[in-house]
């Protein structure tokens, strides 16, 4: 038996938690109640991030990651003060679950996600109202309150009428799913939970029209963000409508710079912030000032395990000759040095020698620098982004691990 505030809300075993949820939430007796369960008095602030974990792509060939992992390292990225809890899985069946676990007594200050799959075109969302005018962007907001009451109704008690569906152009099974997710934000307002979400990539049109309407956004407790580009100007093909909670930045340059005490690693900053967001093992070429102040590109640097191999073949060798091009560090150089010193003169003043570089000299020496490795797009950026934003910082305990601290270095 669950209480919320002396209400009872008896637990039915077998049921999936999303019904379970919505027949609560869906009396009366729920939607009476008001609480505050943000954890106002916690040292950290309590936010869930719902995701996609499984899913993985290529943020640059030697970064492997999903949706969710880029998600939570944005949110953790320099903020101690913020723990996540992960659910990896559908928005509906997480934010039933965040609910659920608010009703048994836990604190929680926000709710993030960046799960597209919700955007319907104006002609589908007036199909929604037949007995309307057809809907646009200059009264949506005038429909706001019929289709919040619509969308209640489909989530507590299905379909107004046979009728009504043949004169729908929307999925049925879709708009059902989404009607849950907009009562279980609603739901999330009793707490005083906000719940951070994009308003949505490109995607394909239907009928001619773009999906402009994300009918998430009519959740008066959902703040729901469009895309601008790195000039403050909306993304073109990126869906807006009068009910976007505002414009935030969603392009951001891919920054790759060295990290700062291991010459094997690099570092990606992808948020603009200059905090390290992804930390990996150096596989490619390295980005330097070459004496004309010029970004230039030196060859990878030599792994410890081929150095190594290089070192015994060195060894043999009665002048310590080396024809190819290599990049090792200066502590590798010193190595060389200390086996072949009349090869090897020089002292090594700078991280990287360049041995048998192009140009006069043998050896060249540099200093690593960061540089853009393309550009990262999309509204999934901005809900963590924002978040860090709407919650000011705190003075946090000394760091701990939490759910997701594994995810702190990704090395590929």
């Amino acid at each position: 038996m669950l209480l919320l505030a002396g209400i009872a809300w008896p637990a039915r075993r077998g049921i999936p938690v999303e019904k379970e949820v919505i027949r609560f939430i869906g009396s009366d007796t729920f939607r009476s109640f008001h609480a505050d369960r943000r954890c106002h008095e916690a040292p950290t602030y309590r936010v869930y991030l719902v995701d996609n974990f499984e899913q993985k792509f290529h943020l640059v060939p030697e970064v492997l990651t999903s949706h969710g992992e880029l998600l939570l390292k944005l949110l953790r990225t320099e903020r101690e003060d913020i723990e996540v809890s992960v659910l990896n899985t559908a928005l509906s069946k997480g934010l039933a679950q965040i609910v659920k676990s608010l009703v048994d007594g836990a604190c929680i200050d926000a709710v993030v996600s960046s799960i597209p799959g919700s955007n319907y075109t104006y002609d589908q969302i007036s199909s929604l109202l037949p007995d309307h005018h057809p809907i646009g962007p200059e009264n949506i907001l005038y429909h706001r309150r019929a289709l919040q009451m619509l969308l209640q109704r489909i989530a507590t008690k299905g379909f107004p009428s046979v009728e009504w569906l043949e004169n729908l152009d929307v999925n049925p099974v879709k708009l059902r799913n989404d009607a849950r997710k907009f009562m279980f934000i609603e739901a999330l307002g009793q707490f005083d939970v906000p719940v951070i979400l994009p308003y949505g990539n490109s995607d394909a049109s239907y009928g001619g029209q773009a999906k402009s309407v994300n009918l998430l956004s009519l959740a008066s407790n959902a703040k729901v963000y469009s895309a601008l580009d790195e000039d403050g100007k909306r993304l073109k093909g990126f869906p807006y409508s009068p009910l976007s909670s505002g414009d935030e930045r969603a392009v951001y340059p891919i920054v790759e710079c060295p990290h700062p005490t291991d010459p094997f690693k690099a570092v990606l900053d992808i948020n603009n912030d200059g905090r390290r967001d992804y930390t990996f093992f150096r596989v490619g070429r390295i980005a330097f000032r070459n004496d004309q102040g010029q970004l230039a590109f030196a060859p990878p640097v030599t792994r410890q395990d081929d150095f190594a191999d290089r070192m015994d073949a060195i060894k043999t060798l009665a002048d310590c000759h080396i024809d190819e091009e290599i990049v090792v560090t200066a502590a590798q150089y010193r190595e060389m040095k200390a086996v072949c010193p009349k090869t090897f003169v020089d002292e090594a003043t700078k991280p990287y020698i360049w041995l048998n570089a192009p140009g006069p000299g043998r050896i060249y020496e540099f200093e690593p620098e960061c540089w853009e490795r393309g550009t990262i797009s999309g509204t999934s950026l901005i809900p963590p982004n924002k978040l860090k934003e709407l919650l000011p910082p705190r003075k946090a305990p000394a760091p701990r691990e939490t759910c997701g601290a594994h995810y702190d270095d990704a090395e590929g």
